[in-house]
């Protein structure tokens, strides 16, 4: 074996350790192996050999990022896209993994996950409070701001007549 099958399948050892931790973008792991000094070419030769043996996959990885942080942990498709787009994943394999939560009602999405927080708020807390805070948390996971405070008011009982 000479050097530059040696560097190569460093390269690709690296990479299939990387992804064993947790799964990982190409573009993750495009930087992870610039940073230690591999050249371009030998990077994309290690890439390419990574994504035959299924290491890496992009599609995968958004589609699967889309279900845990979408549909279990309940962000927003906005919040998801930037998400996806930070990590590195190209365009064209964004809108396909985010056809999940795109039907998704996010009101309904949005509620729920306020009542759930709500119910975990002192209840020594008043209605404005609790809507202050259920707006901030709902914006973190980023619901639209109208969206937020419609939802915070109705779970706080603002919108309720108070005597």
């Amino acid at each position: 074996m000479h050097v530059a099958q040696k560097a190569e399948s460093a390269a690709l050892q690296f990479v299939l350790r990387s992804t064993q931790a947790r799964p990982q973008t190409e573009a993750e792991l495009r930087a992870k192996l610039r940073s230690r000094g591999y050249p371009e070419p030998l990077i994309a030769a290690a890439l390419r050999q990574a994504a035959a043996l299924g290491a890496v996959d992009d599609a995968a990885f958004a589609k699967a990022w889309v279900v845990d942080r979408g549909l279990t942990r309940g962000f927003s498709a906005l919040r998801l896209r930037e998400e996806l787009r930070r990590r590195g994943i190209p365009e064209p394999l964004i809108d396909p993994a985010l056809q999940a939560v795109e039907t998704r009602d996010d009101l309904a999405m949005a509620t729920e996950l306020a009542r759930e927080r709500a119910r975990r708020m002192p209840a020594t807390l008043t209605p404005q409070t609790v809507a202050r805070r259920l707006i901030g948390f709902l914006g973190r996971r980023g619901y639209p701001e109208a969206l937020a405070r419609r939802v915070a008011i109705d779970v706080s009982g603002l919108d309720r007549q108070w005597d």
